[in-house]
């Protein structure tokens, strides 16, 4: 019987091609590298919206994540609040905030017998943190969206701002996608405040092992079309 997030052959193939254009599509931008930063003043860190809820998901991501991927999640909210400036929106910055600091929550999780993706595990996980803790069902709903939808190969911009910039964070950081859009001063300060050390390689072993135990998830359909490739061609590691 089919599993919540587990994509059918078709939908394994459709990912595949559309993974293969979006990479197709970077590629020139991967090889040549990050471009080079003028004479710009410092770039100050966002201030994290100030609600217990917030505070409460920190504290939560930091219990359950590893130190190389609670960086990776505060790089993303620093990386989507960057490209909302580029891309001239304006997300809820507490959806935006709770989805990127706890978009990782499902990596490592044991298999599930209803849910075959670790990205839904995630979301689920997330939802019932942001609702148990007094959130509304449409910030719950609209974190949910936003994990979910983070390891799709295309963006999902029909599913509101929050999910299009950490969807587009997440890739930046674990592949270089996009990083051409913003300044390289920005981006090392941003790593500056949030090392990146050890990361891709973490990042790969947890991608084989969701691929060993939840083959049919777009994570594991993603692992076996390249992204091997993709990480090691980063330029963020270089």
């Amino acid at each position: 019987m089919k599993r919540d997030g587990e994509l059918s052959r078709r939908q394994q193939i459709r990912t595949v091609s559309a993974a293969s254009v979006a990479q197709a599509t970077a590629l020139p931008h991967l090889v040549r590298g990050l471009r080079r930063g003028g004479d710009v003043p410092g770039w100050p860190a966002p201030v994290p919206p100030d609600s217990r809820l917030c505070r409460s998901a920190l504290d939560e991501a930091t219990e359950v994540l590893t130190p190389a991927l609670l960086a990776h999640s505060l790089r993303c909210w620093e990386f989507g609040t960057a490209l909302a400036q580029v891309d001239d929106l304006a997300p809820d910055p507490e959806a935006l905030y709770l989805a990127c600091v706890l978009h990782d929550v499902g990596v490592g999780a044991p298999d599930d017998a209803t849910t075959g993706c670790f990205a839904l595990l995630g979301a689920n996980r997330a939802r019932a943190f942001v609702t148990d803790r007094g959130a509304t069902p449409e910030l719950g709903q609209c974190v949910h969206t936003a994990i979910a939808r983070h390891m799709d190969p295309r963006t999902p911009r029909e599913d509101g701002a929050e999910a299009r910039l950490l969807h587009d964070a997440a890739h930046l950081d674990v592949v270089g996608l996009r990083a051409h859009h913003l300044d390289p001063g920005q981006i090392a300060e941003i790593h500056a405040r949030h090392g990146r050390d050890g990361f891709s390689r973490e990042f790969a072993a947890a991608m084989r092992h969701e691929a060993r135990v939840r083959p049919r998830s777009t994570a594991a359909t993603l692992w076996w079309a390249g992204m091997p490739i993709a990480i090691a061609l980063n330029p963020l590691d270089r």
